[in-house]
């Protein structure tokens, strides 16, 4: 486990584990850390990832800076709850969870704002939301 990870393990694995029964076509939950790497979570079982590991690392930092960007405007705006990329083939939802992110990859024919606000009812419900 990463230095300074101050998410206990079963808190981690809880919450990854509770978002993937919202939804059958939910393909991904991880939490993401400064790096880029997946420190909890990743497929579920019998999905192929869409992306060989570097590009997958690629885009969660990409994600990262994203949150990280929209987080700067924070004072004038509030803080950032999620953000959202809806593609043809996948959505993706990335929420900040301490000074990692949460990533969700779904089929874009899922109930997106169902998944997303469940998310959102269950990091905030966590005790270790930010």
């Amino acid at each position: 486990m990463p230095k300074g990870n101050n998410i206990p393990n079963s808190t981690k694995m809880n919450i990854c584990e509770e978002i993937f029964t919202l939804d059958g076509s939910i393909r991904f939950v991880g939490l993401v850390n400064k790096e880029g790497e997946v420190i909890e979570g990743g497929f579920r079982k019998g999905i192929e990832p869409l992306l060989n590991q570097n590009e997958e690392q690629d885009m969660y930092l990409q994600s990262l800076s994203n949150i990280t960007f929209f987080q700067s405007f924070s004072e004038k705006f509030g803080p950032v709850d999620y953000l959202i990329i809806r593609q043809e083939r996948i959505t993706m939802m990335t929420f900040p969870f301490q000074e990692k992110i949460l990533c969700i990859s779904t089929s874009s024919k899922s109930d997106i704002d169902m998944i997303r606000n469940e998310t959102v009812d269950r990091l905030k419900s966590s005790k270790n939301y930010q």
